[in-house]
């Protein structure tokens, strides 16, 4: 016992040494760990200020996983918010599900919702974005937040069409921004938006009084116009000086747009017109170039650029056409119609003066700088189509186009446009345009065959006859409809016998004439469709509306009335070539639509929306533009009506722009 009782202490001792030691914190490397983080802080932070983005995101996402929270969560909001920046969305969405609950930090919950509203607005979801982005940041946010909400509510607006209200959040934008290039450039994308909208909406519209946004508006009537007499500009843009003193444009801002203009103008002083006076293209040629002089009649005398003319019949001859213009003094050239004289042409290395051809090739673009293609092309048409009806929140849809090339082209741009969206042609179906009993295809279409194979199926098992009411599938939300007029009021009635009434229907131009027929076409029922303002929106008091040349040009009213409207469109277009090639997002306000140039020196239209039903038309508003993603290749689209080098033409299978006898030529001309 005298043992034990000397030996406790001892131990009780120890014990405590233990204890204390055991209570004491670990040894770590001092200061390693807080070394690493700031490094890569400092790494991230310069990759995103070289816009980097994916590589920074990549260090801010190894940053949050050595983190705890509320550091982690706001690390992984960072590094989804720059994987977006990168255009990845698939990973920043998965960040975003890893992120916990934010709490009550204020800042961050806003921060969280725009990211998702952005998403949303990826994926054409604008009405669910908007929402998601309400209540807006207050004066208490910080600057950056509020930027990047007024940046995001002007996108939603214009994916859905509404170039008005998204200018207007551009001029929110304009006020919060505090970096004077960055000023610039919204400033120049508000004007492009307003600019985007016609002279009519723009005047109806000016708000009372005009305030900022009515100050916007009206300088973007004078940039619409700024192709005008440089003298009459520069009156015009004092006067708009001396009425808005205190409008925050940038001085800067009206250099780029003004100054630029008058060098071009000054460049078209001579242009060759390379068009064919016989041939199966000397009609549509003609209506093309009786536009373009009647754009040119309406420029002043004294500033009415030299125009002559050379017949390219012969497509063959075309690279010798366009050397003996230069060699005339030609600054700029507009044609070749036909495919193969264009095809030719292509043949060339490279233009030493700027040429507009009035047609789109297939395959690559040529590398010249010089050599712009403008067709009124059907595959856009059919794109656009896909694209309202993504907007206008349908997934699955009905295909029905003719068959033969172009209505297999129209299918194809169509459905291509439809996927990239998300959405899904759940059935396409061709008709004959030759006959007139189109239930066959229309049956197959909406699976009505199916339905009646179930019903045999169930009498022949049951032994009994059945009253029975077919049914048309189910997960379809609407049907495209590629055809012409005439059919279209023979096709119409008969989808809705076959139970597809209720099915909205959506169609290309093709199937409005370019005249009102109510007592004809009350048969096609509801139906949208895109077309080129011009024959939709026509105000007679303007001297190229559709109305005041018809006094002048009888044929305006016939069978090429788009074709004039290109005329117009390609005489306008020539000072403003270079300033849109130089500015994607410019547009030039045309008779054919918005226009603007892709980087392959294409030009693309903004077609107007229009309504019919019970055979009146009305002008419903203007496709918004929506951008290809940039690993889409850019569609190559022939212009609307050519037909093909292999293909006999016929008023069955001539586009309606071109349709003038049955008479089949001796020698058929390219189709793209």
């Amino acid at each position: 016992m005298q043992v034990i009782q000397r030996i406790s202490p001892l131990l009780l001792i120890f014990s405590l040494l233990l204890l204390f030691q055991g209570c004491t914190a670990p040894v770590t490397k001092p200061d390693a760990e807080p070394e690493k983080g700031v490094t890569l802080r400092l790494q991230a932070d310069s990759l995103i200020e070289a816009k980097s983005f994916a590589a920074a995101a990549v260090l801010i996402e190894s940053l949050a996983r050595d983190s705890l929270p509320p550091r982690r969560e706001d690390l992984l909001l960072e590094a989804a918010e720059n994987w977006a920046k990168a255009g990845n969305w698939e990973k920043s969405e998965s960040l975003t599900n890893e992120i916990r609950s934010p709490g009550s930090d204020a800042e961050f919950i806003l921060r969280l919702r725009m990211l998702q509203a952005e998403r949303l607005l990826q994926l054409g979801q604008v009405d669910q974005a908007l929402d998601l982005m309400q209540p807006p940041p207050g004066p208490e946010s910080s600057l950056g937040l509020r930027q990047r909400f007024h940046k995001n509510v002007a996108e939603s607006f214009r994916l859905v069409g509404n170039l008005l209200e998204s200018a207007r959040e551009l001029g929110e934008l304009d006020m919060v921004l505090l970096d004077p290039e960055r000023r610039l450039k919204n400033q120049a994308m508000l004007i492009q938006t307003l600019s985007a909208m016609t002279d009519t909406a723009l005047a109806l519209l000016q708000p009372d009084p005009p305030g900022t946004l009515g100050g916007w508006m009206d300088l973007a009537r004078i940039v619409k116009n700024r192709g005008d007499d440089p003298a009459i500009v520069e009156t015009k843009l004092d006067a708009w000086r001396e009425e808005y003193h205190n409008h925050p444009a940038l001085p800067a801002l009206l250099v780029g747009y003004f100054d630029q203009g008058k060098s071009l103008l000054e460049q078209v002083s001579h242009i060759a017109i390379l068009l064919p006076r016989t041939g199966p293209y000397a009609k549509v040629a003609a209506a093309a170039r009786d536009g373009f002089m009647s754009a040119w009649y309406q420029r002043p005398a004294n500033n009415r650029p030299e125009l002559r003319f050379y017949d390219s019949s012969d497509p063959t001859k075309i690279i010798d056409i366009y050397q003996l213009a230069i060699d005339q003094g030609a600054k700029m050239a507009v044609g070749p119609i036909s495919k193969a004289a264009l095809k030719a042409l292509l043949q060339k290395e490279n233009f030493e003066i700027p040429l507009l051809a009035l047609n789109r090739t297939n395959g690559e673009p040529h590398p010249s700088a010089n050599f712009y293609q403008f067709g009124l092309s059907p595959e856009d048409e059919a794109e656009q189509v896909a694209e309202r009806a993504w907007l206008d929140g349908f997934g699955n849809a009905l295909v029905l186009t003719p068959t033969g090339s172009w209505g297999d082209r129209i299918y194809e741009s169509f459905r291509e446009r439809w996927e990239s969206l998300g959405g899904r042609a759940v059935e396409q179906q061709s008709y004959i345009a030759k006959e007139n009993d189109f239930s066959a295809p229309i049956r197959k279409l909406l699976n009505i065959d199916e339905s009646n194979a179930r019903k045999q199926a169930v009498q022949q098992v049951l032994g009994v006859s059945l009253e029975y009411e077919p049914r048309r599938r189910a997960d379809a939300d609407f049907i495209f409809l590629a055809a012409r007029p005439q059919k279209a009021r023979q096709l119409r009635p008969q989808l809705q016998f076959h139970h597809a009434g209720d099915l909205p229907v959506y169609a290309t131009s093709h199937i409005y004439s370019g005249k009102q027929a109510q007592e004809k076409d009350k048969d096609i029922g509801k139906i949208k469709f895109v077309d080129i303002p011009w024959l939709l929106e026509d105000d007679h008091q303007q001297p190229l509306s559709r109305s005041s040349l018809a006094k002048l040009l009888p044929g305006v009213e016939e069978r090429y009335t788009r074709l004039y409207a290109m005329g117009i469109d390609a005489f306008n277009l020539l000072p403003h070539l270079q300033q849109l090639s130089d500015q994607p997002g410019l547009t030039q306000d045309g008779k054919t639509g918005n226009l603007y140039i892709d980087t392959t020196n294409r030009l693309h239209r903004q077609l107007a929306w229009a309504e019919m039903a019970n055979g009146k038309v009305r002008m419903s508003g203007f496709a918004p533009r929506m951008e290809v993603p940039e690993n889409t290749p850019s569609p190559n689209h022939p212009i609307q009506g050519l037909p093909d080098e292999s293909t006999t033409i016929t008023t069955d299978n001539m586009p309606q722009e071109m349709t003038e006898t049955s008479v089949t030529p001796s020698r058929a001309p390219q189709r793209p």
